[in-house]
């Protein structure tokens, strides 16, 4: 009978036990499960910025960066343009001083 009764009290105090340690599991969980609901309420959050506030500026950033692109191609152009034009002028300058030089010899 006394092993019975000690069987009995350690049966009893692994249950205790058992309990202890599965109140403390629940807390844990619940603890676990509120960081993971706020975590949630974050990432939500985040996308929300990102659709709304992100997302527009880089689309605007980038509009920004094609008309830049645009603009330095148009000025590169007119400066092809000019270089040509320079060019020519130098030619012609170049061409009218050997002229007034063979004019001027004769």
């Amino acid at each position: 009978m006394a092993d019975n009764n000690e069987m009995f009290e350690l049966l009893t105090k692994i249950y205790s036990e058992f309990q202890s340690m599965k109140s403390d599991v629940n807390e844990r969980f619940d603890t676990l499960e509120g960081k993971v609901d706020n975590l949630e309420s974050e990432v939500r959050k985040t996308n929300v910025t990102i659709e709304n506030e992100i997302k527009p500026k880089i689309e605007a950033l980038f509009d920004g960066y094609k008309q830049n692109t645009e603009a330095i191609y148009e000025l590169t152009d007119k400066v092809d343009y000019l270089q040509s034009d320079i060019n020519n002028l130098t030619i012609r300058t170049l061409k009218n001083e050997n002229n007034i030089i063979h004019l001027s010899k004769h």
